[in-house]
């Protein structure tokens, strides 16, 4: 648990067993306050502070209003916690069916404690306690005859473990419960469909999709597909099924309950997406044509949520045997562990990719051709999805903006064309 005093630049870290051991003496007492002090440690620039112990007074006065506490009989106590390293950093009390503002009492308690201690800006943590129960709490430290709030700070990875932790009870429920295994694929799906759109950007669209090129070709069904919201001019839905062009995807990912055995069958899948024929074409910007923009790579990965793998070795080295355009960037085993693929590229020797977009389509096939595994790097079990997904985000903002589509190579499949003057 952390904290943070922005006007002057301090931090306070406190251990969640340390801090539990407050919430279990406030509610022991209650409706009395009780309280106790503070040993830690500072950081060597000073600006942090972390707590890991709480005393407990020898002797103290304790009411519905009133908590004093005394140090006779403390000195020992002190002289070990010196010996581990650890000093006084401040106070803490409960404040019975109260909030966790402080007090003018508790103002000058902390006033004739800083003439005591040898510390600048002790620290006052008030909690509050209702019905035997914890409700509130509040950081101060004491400064200039003042005492100033810490706010307490988003713990990034604790965010996205407790995610993680939905997510999965999720999956698990879909594994366990539903027996048709058609129906148990597609919830799965949706989980992680539903996932991304929440997450990602406005920009990006999710959905499972056949993606199509102006030629005819198709993909695969792919599980997920991440695609352009703004810049997609056309989207068909046929019997039950959604079909994409091409340019306008970004990512595409096979989910699958295990990962075991679903590597080599997801790369087939991206590769059907990633052989399609797509175009590119100049577009007005700002008054201005700009010419076409080259293609990008198109990132594919696997979702699962679990691995029945002993270790993570046997991924990697299935992960290595890809070659060329069935090469995985990425994926997410959820409770095993997230992974990337770090790849050596050759640029293509005598290819101009913006030449022509043929160029473009021979310089993108092969620096896939060219890949060769420099490091599959994964994650820790507990911070899967949240490495995942900032991953999945980092390629993306490398991605930018999805090339124009050159609609007149889709027209002509249909032996149409259209003005292109206005």
């Amino acid at each position: 648990m952390k904290y943070y005093l922005a006007s002057d630049d301090l931090y306070i870290e406190i251990q969640a067993s340390v801090f539990n051991q407050i919430q279990l003496q406030a509610e022991g007492e209650y409706p009395n306050e009780n309280g106790g002090m503070l040993a830690g440690r500072y950081s060597t620039d000073k600006h942090t502070v972390y707590i890991e112990k709480v005393i407990v007074p020898m002797e103290k006065t304790t009411g519905r209003t009133t908590f004093i506490r005394n140090t006779k009989g403390m000195e020992k106590v002190w002289e070990q916690l010196a010996n581990d390293g650890l000093r006084y950093v401040g106070e803490w009390h409960s404040h019975p069916n109260c909030s966790t503002q402080y007090s003018s009492t508790d103002l000058s308690a902390m006033v004739d404690i800083e003439k005591e201690v040898s510390i600048e800006n002790p620290l006052l943590l008030i909690v509050s306690v209702k019905r035997d129960e914890l409700s509130g709490h509040t950081f101060y430290c004491y400064k200039d005859n003042k005492l100033l709030e810490y706010k307490k700070m988003v713990d990034l990875r604790e965010l996205f473990h407790g995610l993680q932790k939905q997510m999965l009870a999720s999956l698990y429920v879909n594994r366990e419960f539903i027996k048709h295994a058609p129906s148990k694929g597609d919830a799965t799906e949706q989980h992680w469909i539903e996932f991304l759109r929440t997450y990602l950007p406005d920009r990006y669209r999710v959905d499972k999709a056949i993606v199509i090129d102006s030629t005819g070709n198709v993909s695969d069904q792919m599980d997920v597909v991440i695609y352009d919201a703004i810049y997609t001019p056309f989207i068909f839905k046929q019997d039950g099924f959604m079909y994409i062009p091409a340019e306008s995807v970004y990512a595409v990912f096979e989910v699958k309950q295990d990962v075991e055995g679903n590597i080599e069958y997801a790369a087939r899948k991206i590769e059907s997406v990633r052989k399609l024929k797509r175009t590119s074409i100049g577009m007005v910007a700002s008054g201005k044509t700009a010419a076409a923009r080259p293609l990008t790579k198109i990132i594919g990965g696997i979702l699962t949520t679990t691995s029945s793998y002993s270790g993570n070795d046997t991924v990697k080295a299935q992960l290595k045997e890809l070659k060329g355009l069935q090469t995985l960037d990425l994926g997410c085993l959820c409770d095993t562990g997230s992974f990337y693929v770090d790849y050596n590229e050759t640029e293509p020797e005598g290819i101009t990719p913006t030449s022509s977009i043929e160029d473009n389509r021979k310089y993108i096939r092969q620096v896939y051709e060219s890949r060769k595994v420099k490091e599959v790097k994964f994650s820790d079990k507990d911070v899967s999805l949240f490495t995942f997904f900032l991953q999945l985000v980092n390629y993306l903002k490398f991605i930018g903006t999805v090339p124009a589509i050159d609609i007149n190579a889709y027209l002509k499949a249909i032996h149409a064309e259209i003005d292109e003057d206005i």
